[in-house]
């Protein structure tokens, strides 16, 4: 009787069927445990602790007027370059960890949907890292440019340049998703996503359109542009382009699409 009171029906039907069921179970395994205050510390380290560093250190005159807005520069690049990395370590193992084991099978046999197994562990690793890697990191961010920053960011550009930081996060939780459903190898799922993380100066040089599409230029310079465009944004600078942006939302789209379609026909 016990084990049967705890049992939930699935009340959901079609594609959403047993979705809320992985949701609750992927939103514990975040927020039940210490896996949310684990990475809150580590990217705290990692992000802030660098732009502190950069904020409290005294810099040249003649760099200080060429880059008056230093703090904004730091958070923009860790933040990305960061965050980025970490979403990539947290969703390499979410689809092929659960293949490897044969948890997906066995819950795929109950009443779930594949496309409900896939959103749900796109809709709470989203939301974690999105508010661990990205608002969380981005408050402290603010209130350490306003205490220290010579020319700090005002309010308004500094969120819609975390709402690009955010855009860019998506792209590599949402690709890196894909992969696992595509690839049963880990190292490939991983050598993918962070070559392009990391590679993106030297892919850039050697395919110079796929700057207009892809989310580089919004965390870093690339090529013959100068400023980061969410550095351009925090500073309340017109942007050069918005190509960048739509391109990466797209492409997240498209991510999601093509995990949905191969998940589909996954032999278990």
């Amino acid at each position: 009787m016990a084990a049967n009171a705890a049992l939930q029906r699935v009340q959901e039907s079609g594609w959403r069927r047993g979705f809320a069921n992985v949701l609750r179970k992927e939103n514990r395994d975040w927020w039940g445990t210490r896996t949310w205050l684990v990475h809150s510390i580590i990217w705290l380290v990692l992000i802030n602790g660098v732009v502190f560093g950069v904020l409290k250190s005294p810099a040249p005159t003649e760099v200080e007027d060429m880059m008056p807005a230093q703090g904004t520069m730091i958070f923009v690049m860790m933040s990305g370059l960061m965050a980025g990395l970490g979403i990539i370590l947290v969703m390499q193992g979410a689809i092929l960890d659960e293949k490897k084991s044969g948890t997906a099978a066995w819950v795929l046999s109950k009443p779930l949907s594949r496309p409900a197994f896939i959103l749900a562990k796109l809709v709470a690793n989203s939301v974690a890292a999105l508010l661990i890697m990205i608002v969380l990191q981005g408050v402290v961010a603010f209130v350490q440019m306003q205490a220290f920053d010579p020319a700090p960011p005002a309010l308004a550009p500094f969120l819609a340049g975390l709402g690009m930081l955010a855009l860019h996060l998506l792209f590599y939780l949402t690709l890196t998703l894909m992969l696992g459903t595509l690839f049963k190898d880990r190292a490939a799922v991983m050598g993918i996503a962070i070559g392009l993380l990391f590679g993106a100066q030297f892919i850039a040089g050697m395919f110079p359109a796929l700057v207009r599409i892809m989310p580089w230029w919004i965390i870093m310079p690339v090529n013959e542009n100068p400023q980061a465009l969410a550095h351009l944004v925090m500073s309340g600078q017109p942007l050069p382009t918005l190509t960048p942006i739509i391109g990466s939302a797209v492409l997240i789209v498209v991510f999601v699409g093509v995990a949905l379609w191969r998940f589909q026909r996954e032999e278990f």
